[in-house]
């Protein structure tokens, strides 16, 4: 079977790959740029005075926090069309190659890791809201609010994930891939990579060595799970479940999303428990997924034994 890591079709020497860096860096530069000024004339139409940006936050206070999300989440159009551009031009292949070797991308499979991961995520949030019940209150807000948000949460949250996606566990480890073999080692470097670059967020203010070490953790698993399967579409669907499930449901100032019009608010949140969690639905929704697609996990350890 073919590897979406070792069987990369296309143009992809250093030269290429350090070209395409540069034009989607100068993408992402420019939906920093869109996500400043939308906030910025956002809030002059307001006009609250007391409104600045928060750089410990990475938010604007005084923005509504829905049209925060919304321009936050727009900005991975930029990102996206980015990463589209140098794929397509410097590298003379599909997006597609990025996520899998085959021509077309399994939805099923997408849908599937989204599915599972979702149940998972659910399942251990309602034991952690049994344990720590105190931790957890109902959100006042009105029902077109929520509405607003489910929607923006809906078209938006999956460009965000994917896009994250196709540059980390696509370009990025596609490129790792052409010197490093080793999955854990390959997983590792990206554990290091893709949770260094959330290290900003506001959740660490909780603790950031437990906060942090959640983020490594997914981000090793996730890209653990890509190199065995050969594809990252079980990742795909897996990191768009956690981000929608968040963003749909809880409100938490100290998080990315911030006091949303979400149906309940998170009160306080134990960095230790919620370590503990996240380990748990990676680790099982690893086995539900090697339990599922054990053949093709075997498969590309056969077939790529030299590289595994």
């Amino acid at each position: 079977m073919k590897h979406y890591l070792f069987d990369v079709p296309g143009q992809n020497s250093w030269k290429r790959n350090l070209s395409s860096l540069a034009v989607i860096g100068a993408f992402v530069f420019i939906g920093g740029l869109f996500y400043a000024f939308a906030a910025i004339f956002t809030v002059m139409i307001d006009g609250k005075d007391s409104s600045y940006f928060d750089l410990e936050k990475g938010s604007f206070i005084g923005l509504d926090p829905t049209f925060d999300l919304l321009y936050l989440l727009l900005n991975y159009v930029f990102w996206l069309l980015g990463i589209w551009i140098a794929i397509r031009f410097i590298h003379k292949r599909t997006m597609t190659s990025l996520i899998t070797a085959e021509k077309k991308i399994n939805w099923n499979t997408v849908f599937w890791g989204y599915g599972i991961y979702m149940l998972l995520t659910a399942a251990f949030q309602a034991a952690d809201y049994l344990i720590s019940p105190k931790n957890y209150a109902f959100n006042e807000t009105s029902p077109s609010s929520f509405i607003l948000l489910f929607f923006i949460v809906l078209f938006l949250v999956p460009i965000q994930t994917t896009v994250e996606e196709l540059f980390f566990r696509g370009f990025l480890l596609q490129w790792f891939a052409k010197k490093i073999r080793n999955p854990i080692a390959l997983a590792l470097i990206m554990a290091v990579i893709f949770g260094s670059l959330h290290f900003a967020n506001p959740e660490m203010g909780r603790s950031a060595v437990w906060v942090g070490l959640s983020y490594l953790f997914m981000g090793f698993m996730l890209s653990f799970i890509a190199v065995k399967m050969g594809t990252s579409e079980l990742s795909v669907g897996a990191h768009m479940a956690n981000n929608m499930f968040l963003f749909w449901l809880f409100a938490d100032e100290k998080s990315v999303g911030g006091t949303l019009p979400a149906p309940f608010k998170i009160l306080d949140s134990d960095p230790i428990s919620a370590f503990i969690w996240e380990v748990c639905v990676m680790i099982i929704f690893y086995f539900l997924s090697y339990r599922k697609y054990k053949k093709r996990m075997i498969a590309e350890e056969t077939t790529h034994t030299a590289a595994f």
